[in-house]
């Protein structure tokens, strides 16, 4: 069954398709609709095109359906305010109820996928005791730092530095490693606390 099918009930009623991140803009501009569901992966930058269509229409409840299971696309897409991260290899029933939920007012996470986040954040609460590390953080660590604090997406980080969006991850990566956390928010808390991540070299 396709996802238009699968849409197409009496409660849900698909007003608009497209391809490209062109179509896109286009549909929430002219069609408006309550719903946005659409591959990460679109124009190569998912996040960027989802934080714009919430900008130009802040009623909008965007559903993201891909492939990826990566925890920092989810965790951007929960930063900049998605109401559904749902991998493509869902059912059509779970699918239909995914968005059901979210016409509703709720939000909807892959069930397995949402299971490791959580054990991700239960096994911070057994780092809690481990201080923050800053002592080893290079220039360049320090300015991806200030970036992160500015909310930048990971394509947003990997222009600001000149570099691809694999090389920017792993960059992130390094950081959390050095400073001894688990995740961009755990970075960003650590460096207000410490108030570090705004000076230094651009």
């Amino acid at each position: 069954m396709g996802l238009v099918d699968a849409l197409s009930t009496r409660k849900l009623a698909v007003v608009a398709e497209g391809e490209t991140g062109d179509d896109l803009r286009r549909i929430v501009q002219e069609s408006k609709p309550e719903i946005l569901i659409f591959d990460l992966n679109i124009c190569g930058d998912g996040i960027g095109v989802a934080e714009k269509a919430l900008r130009a229409q802040s009623t909008l409840k965007i559903v993201i359906l891909t492939a990826s299971d990566d925890e920092e696309d989810v965790a951007d897409a929960i930063r900049i305010g998605v109401h559904g991260y749902i991998l493509k290899d869902v059912s059509g029933a779970e699918l239909l109820t995914a968005v059901e939920m979210i016409s509703l007012g709720g939000n909807y996470i892959t069930p397995s996928l949402a299971s490791r986040l959580l054990i991700r954040t239960k096994g911070k609460s057994l780092l809690a005791d481990q201080t923050c590390d800053i002592t080893g953080l290079t220039q360049r660590d320090r300015r991806v730092l200030r970036h992160l604090t500015k909310g930048l997406s990971n394509r947003e980080l990997a222009s600001e530095l000149g570099v691809s969006i694999r090389t920017a991850k792993y960059f992130l990566s390094q950081l959390y490693k050095k400073m001894r956390v688990q995740s961009r928010v755990d970075a960003i808390v650590e460096a207000q606390k410490m108030k570090l991540g705004y000076g230094g070299p651009r």
